[in-house]
């Protein structure tokens, strides 16, 4: 059951804010290594590492700076993908998970008859801060 119910979501991608926002997801994940030997009744572990991704999807503007940004710089590829700050925030105006991130998926969906959307999903490089 959610705490709460927001009107206006917020994301900034490289201090930009991310215009008609519709959802944002962030998922974080650690990756734990068995450490058990055979014929132990409970499960131990260690952790390795953790990784970390966010989802966006939005109403498609080509106009919007981020949007643009986006869709601009996943199609060149390479270096253009790396992003030096996302920022997906939990609270109109604090309390944001924050990192540098790849982008490695954008896609834009036009239909007739309905609203245009721009879904992106990046994946973390490196920590994520959450403040």
């Amino acid at each position: 059951m959610g705490i709460s119910t927001f009107k206006l979501g917020k994301a900034h991608i490289e201090g930009t804010s991310v215009t008609n926002l519709i959802s944002g997801t962030i998922s974080i994940t650690h990756n734990v290594e068995d450490t058990n030997p055979i014929g132990t009744a409970w499960r131990a572990g260690t952790v390795l590492g953790g990784e970390w991704e966010v989802s966006l999807e939005a109403h498609y503007d080509p106009a919007a700076t981020a949007h643009a940004a986006l869709v601009t710089d996943f199609v060149a590829g390479g270096e253009s993908c790396m992003l030096t700050s996302i920022s997906l925030f939990t609270l109109a105006a604090s309390y944001a998970f924050t990192g540098s991130a790849i982008i490695t998926n954008a896609t834009v969906t036009k239909a007739i008859g309905a609203t245009d959307k721009l879904s992106v999903t990046l994946r973390g490089n490196g920590t994520v801060a959450y403040a």
